[in-house]
């Protein structure tokens, strides 16, 4: 077990170092902050004095070691825009983002469980094919598209629900809509092919012949069972929704991690952007790391091999 975490901490390591470097990289592909910021009129001395003042006139090099070093230190830089520490600024929209990926996480896996419990349990296979094709249905709309048609509906046409914004808890109602069923059909082919291949198994058998109910094979036999290779994906899943919020941030107008990277990236603020992505994948590295341990501790021919 201590050789299992041993190496899943080192590949955390690598992948948070591989993570600071591309955003190092992809933070100065935005462009020059420096002609953002000066007026167009601006004299080159003025530019040079401005590149001086940020750091950014020295070799690309330096600038990688020194943001490395500051970064060993909770370090990522000042906002350009704002003047204030931007892993700061950043820490303070995460909250926003967590509630809205988590609830989204968690309200689409319970769904899409208790979906399958019920196709198990009356053995239906027309529900069962109906669940799933309506789950693959809202799957093929993309979530930004997805979530305009329910502003469009709930919003516009019917006036019950805040179409942006994050004014109460009506306002999580669509974008946490948009999420969660977008996450259904996944779970539910899972599940689903899980159950499929439990269902011959010794240990069902066993229990048919004892004469237990079939609610009570697929609750406490089955699904246990069923849920070990679903675990990886959701912590996977997890992850993607801390990180995919970006385009219903802007389209729900959410004051998450997400908007705040994207205008970021538009005013050219680097140490926003840079930020914004090393928390990113650290929330994605942690949650990984965490899915690997419960793995193990569930199901120990994983640490075993």
């Amino acid at each position: 077990m201590v050789r299992f975490i041993g190496s899943r901490l080192l590949r955390t390591v690598i992948t948070i170092f591989a993570v600071l470097t591309f955003a190092f990289i992809l933070a100065r592909l935005t462009g020059d902050p420096v002609r953002l910021m000066l007026p167009d009129q601006a004299t080159d001395d003025q530019v040079q004095a401005m590149r001086h003042t940020l750091g950014l006139d020295r070799p690309i090099v330096v600038q990688y070691l020194l943001f490395l070093a500051d970064a060993a230190r909770g370090d990522l830089g000042d906002s350009i825009r704002q003047g204030q520490s931007a892993f700061g600024l950043v820490l303070e929209r995460l909250p926003n983002t967590l509630e809205l990926a988590v609830t989204s996480f968690v309200l689409g896996f319970v769904i899409a469980v208790a979906l399958t419990i019920i196709a198990e349990t009356t053995g239906n296979r027309r529900l069962r094919s109906a669940m799933l094709w309506l789950a693959t249905i809202r799957q093929a709309i993309p979530p930004y598209l997805f979530g305009i048609l329910l502003v469009l509906v709930f919003s516009v046409s019917l006036g019950l629900l805040p179409a942006i914004g994050r004014t109460s808890y009506a306002s999580f109602v669509l974008p946490v809509a948009t999420m969660a069923t977008f996450e259904i059909a996944l779970y539910l082919r899972l599940l689903m092919s899980s159950f499929d291949e439990s269902r011959s198994l010794d240990y069902v058998r066993t229990a048919r012949a004892k004469g237990a109910s079939r609610a009570r094979i697929v609750v406490r036999h089955m699904l246990p069972n069923a849920l070990l290779p679903v675990i990886t994906i959701a912590g996977i899943n997890l992850g993607v929704l801390m990180g995919g919020t970006v385009v219903l941030e802007m389209v729900f107008n959410w004051p998450g991690l997400g908007r705040l990277i994207v205008q970021g990236v538009t005013d050219r603020d680097y140490p926003i952007v840079q930020a914004g992505v090393v928390l990113i994948a650290l929330l994605f590295v942690v949650v990984n790391l965490v899915v690997d341990l419960l793995y193990a501790v569930l199901d120990p021919r994983v640490r075993l091999s």
